[in-house]
């Protein structure tokens, strides 16, 4: 599911790499007068890429990232655990994401 949000990514930057383009400013593009906050909401990062961003999708991706699973479902903790958790798999894919994001 992972590899979803990277194809998403991927697509958005036109071909770029993550490490070629600055990821922030063509999310942030993206979510021009959509009323989204992708930065601090794993909920919107998910519906500005185009993806499923239900509990039971959020569930599965925080189960496949290692999110602990004793959180509750849905929970503001889990969500905002799955945010800095898919923030750091991003960076680590060699996306350019603010150490503001990863905290």
């Amino acid at each position: 599911m992972f590899q979803k949000i990277l194809d998403k990514i991927k697509e958005l930057l036109g071909g770029k790499t993550l490490s070629e383009a600055d990821l922030t400013a063509s999310l942030s593009a993206k979510a021009e007068g959509k009323g989204l906050n992708w930065k601090t909401s794993v909920v919107d990062f998910l519906k500005l890429l185009g993806i499923d961003s239900s509990r039971e999708n959020r569930d599965a991706l925080a189960a496949e990232l290692g999110v602990s699973q004793e959180l509750k479902s849905g929970s503001a903790e889990k969500n905002e655990a799955l945010r800095l958790v898919v923030f750091k798999k991003l960076a680590a894919n060699g996306g350019n994401i603010p150490a503001s994001l990863l905290d």
